[in-house]
């Protein structure tokens, strides 16, 4: 067994030898706490990390060769269809890192320590308002924990420019501010709360002492909305996902530390919706009655907020709880059936289905559910057959997948051009004064996808101030 793990490990450092590639160059970003925790993975496994600045390389000349493989090659051609499990692991993909792979020797001193990676200038008094940068993966976390303790937080729905106490600085969509005035505290009391938080978090927080911006939207605009901190149910029980919603709860308790109420399907029949103003749902086969379809849809017309996962985006379009539609492909009424071998019967059934491959969307960055990301461009993981057709509205489809989708992972040509490229991964539809953000793929996928954690939180703390234009 030892010789073995030798010669596993010196087989690896042979094949690295071959290999055009020297390694693999990505920076630090705007998102340094979701950098980190990529580092912090790749540390982890023992995998050795140059730093250049903000600029970091993995190196494939390396004892551990063959996790780097694993973290960052991506893989289109294989020679079998059916798959145990997911097809496609490149981690690199799973925490939305911009990488590319070098052919040059890699430099730089070996990252040890990931403390400097994340650590914003600390945060300065004032009497009149407070900026939190929302392109952090920290920043939700940090905004539950400002609301928990009372503080009225409002999000900027466009970008702006503002002169801090660090100077001029840039801010996108999403952006945070705490106006210290319109709280039930002291200016004392506020700042001991908000500096706390960042030393909690991380997080980026600016201090200001004027309304007036530098560049776009003031914070005395109409785009400066105010935030309900979101009272959130989880359905459970017999036929959900308990993966899913596992992951849901892991994601809340773990990195946001909110509180989630879980609600088997049982009792949901009897429970008071009104109680809460966000419902998540994820894959599942749900067999309610009609009457309680009727409340479900009564309580987002409401106002509310229902967030549906995988299969329990089908299950809203196919209940017409929504005016929503799946892809469908053409088929062809003339066709011949084709007669096939028995024998062959599972894998030509089974190359049809998704079981974990990777796929680029293009993403809305201006709407709500997108707050907090500037690539237009991202990864998304899909481990089911639900496509959803683009919303009639012109301005609800918030990720569709690109004309160039297919990333990493497995799927037959025909499901590529007649499933993906034509569908959407992530669109909003209206009901009443309420909505139902309905998610194709799985934005928590095993706890791990820390690139698109950031959609689904944004349903949650940002839905009410979502709207379908006509």
């Amino acid at each position: 067994m030892r010789k073995y793990q030798q010669d596993f490990f010196k087989s690896a450092l042979s094949n690295a030898a071959k290999s055009k590639v020297r390694g693999y160059r990505f920076n630090k970003g705007k998102d340094a706490n979701r950098t980190k925790a990529f580092l912090d993975k790749l540390l982890l496994h023992k995998v050795e990390v140059l730093q250049n600045g903000d600029t970091y390389t993995v190196p494939t000349r390396q004892p551990q060769h063959r996790m780097v493989q694993s973290v960052f090659e991506t893989y289109t051609q294989y020679q079998d269809s059916v798959f145990y499990d997911a097809s496609s692991w490149s981690l690199g993909n799973f925490y939305n890192i911009d990488y590319k792979p070098i052919s040059s020797t890699p430099t730089g001193t070996p990252l040890k320590d990931l403390e400097e990676v994340a650590q914003p200038a600390a945060v300065t008094m004032t009497d009149y308002a407070y900026i939190m940068d929302y392109n952090d993966y920290n920043a939700v976390g940090a905004l539950y924990a400002m609301q928990k303790q009372g503080l009225v937080v409002a999000s900027a729905f466009k970008p702006f420019s503002a002169k801090t106490s660090v100077g001029e600085k840039a801010f996108d969509y999403g952006a945070m501010i705490l106006p210290v005035p319109l709280q039930k505290k002291d200016s004392k009391a506020i700042f001991d709360m908000v500096k706390k938080v960042q030393e909690t978090y991380q997080v980026p927080i600016y201090a200001v002492a004027t309304g007036y911006s530098t560049k776009g939207i003031d914070l005395g605009s109409r785009n400066i909305r105010p935030l309900k901190q979101p009272k959130a149910v989880l359905v459970i029980g017999e036929g959900v996902s308990s993966y899913e919603a596992g992951e849901v709860w892991h994601l809340l308790d773990t990195r946001i530390h909110m509180p989630i109420t879980k609600i088997p399907t049982r009792y949901f029949e009897r429970v008071d919706l009104d109680k809460y103003n966000t419902l998540v749902m994820v894959s599942g086969s749900y067999s309610f009655s009609n009457k309680t379809k009727e409340k479900l849809k009564a309580w987002v017309g409401r106002g509310n907020t229902l967030v549906t996962i995988g299969r329990a985006s089908k299950w809203v379009i196919d209940q017409k709880l929504v005016k929503e539609k799946l892809t469908e492909s053409k088929k062809d009424t003339t066709a011949v059936t084709e007669r096939l071998p028995y024998v062959d019967a599972p894998e030509n059934r089974g190359k049809e289905y998704v079981g974990g491959s990777i796929f680029e969307v293009d993403l809305d960055t201006t709407h709500p559910l997108a707050f907090g990301y500037t690539d237009k461009q991202i990864p998304v993981y899909k481990n089911n057959t639900v496509w959803l057709a683009p919303t009639k509205s012109s301005y609800a489809t918030v990720a569709k997948y690109s004309k160039r989708p297919r990333i990493d992972g497995f799927i037959t040509q025909k499901n590529l051009e007649e499933k993906v490229k034509p569908s959407a991964s992530l669109i909003v539809s209206k009901i009443g004064s309420g909505r139902v953000v309905l998610f194709a793929d799985n934005p928590n996928f095993r706890g791990s996808w820390y690139g698109t954690n950031r959609l689904f939180l944004n349903a949650l703390f940002l839905g009410d101030k979502i709207y379908v234009p006509e």
